[in-house]
């Protein structure tokens, strides 16, 4: 009897393990042959929702004494679009950073600095192909244009790399230079939970405020 049902567990173990192969099989061939046609319509989804429960933007002013912003948005607030035209992005950037605000868009990092301030200046979004996904594809002199409600400013990439996930915790914030940090999960392709990201480095290069 005990021989019956321990064949009978194999027989019942197996066919769970043959069905689990093959759909796993089957969701990965799925997502990398429509890949693209996902990606977008996520992409269209968030813009329906941004336009529903999207906090009213806050006008920015920029105190050119004291080389600070005069007012800080709120966080969840579009402040920017940043602007990547080698790549076609052309995505909102919010105040804050946590997955539910950067479904939308790019966010900026709370404990950095804003364009124009002189610090380091940094922004994270998802890997889809709409955000940060072809950030690997830049090459080093490739313009960023941030433009925000107070002006528009230009960076050019100096220079990229490639980091653990958790060294990104220990980021140096620093305040004698500007410059423009961006990153993503990295490998871009694929699924799954990432465990290293993409970052590109780039100086400011030209700064044009509003009056």
């Amino acid at each position: 009897m005990l021989k019956k049902v321990i064949a009978l567990i194999k027989v019942i173990a197996t066919k769970f393990a043959i069905a689990f192969f093959f759909a796993s099989l089957f969701f990965c061939i799925f997502y990398f042959v429509f890949k693209d046609d996902i990606d977008l319509i996520f992409g269209l989804a968030s813009k329906i929702t941004v336009e529903v429960n999207e906090a009213s933007d806050i006008p920015l002013t920029f105190d050119s004494v004291k080389m600070r912003l005069a007012k800080y948005p709120n966080y969840g607030t579009v402040w920017a679009h940043i602007i990547i035209p080698d790549i076609d992005v052309d995505i909102k950037v919010y105040q804050g950073d946590n997955l539910e605000l950067i479904k939308y868009g790019a966010g900026h990092f709370i404990g950095s600095y804003f364009p124009g301030e002189g610090g380091t200046i940094v922004i994270d979004a998802h890997n889809s192909v709409y955000h940060f996904g072809k950030l690997p594809e830049l090459e080093i002199g490739a313009q960023i244009i941030i433009d925000a409600d107070y002006g528009e400013f230009t960076y050019e990439i100096t220079s990229t790399n490639i980091l653990k996930a958790d060294e990104l915790n220990v980021m140096p914030i620093q305040d004698d230079a500007e410059i423009l940090m961006l990153y993503t999960c990295y490998p871009t392709s694929g699924f799954g939970y990432k465990y290293r990201r993409y970052v590109v480095y780039a100086k400011l290069v030209e700064a044009n405020y509003e009056e």
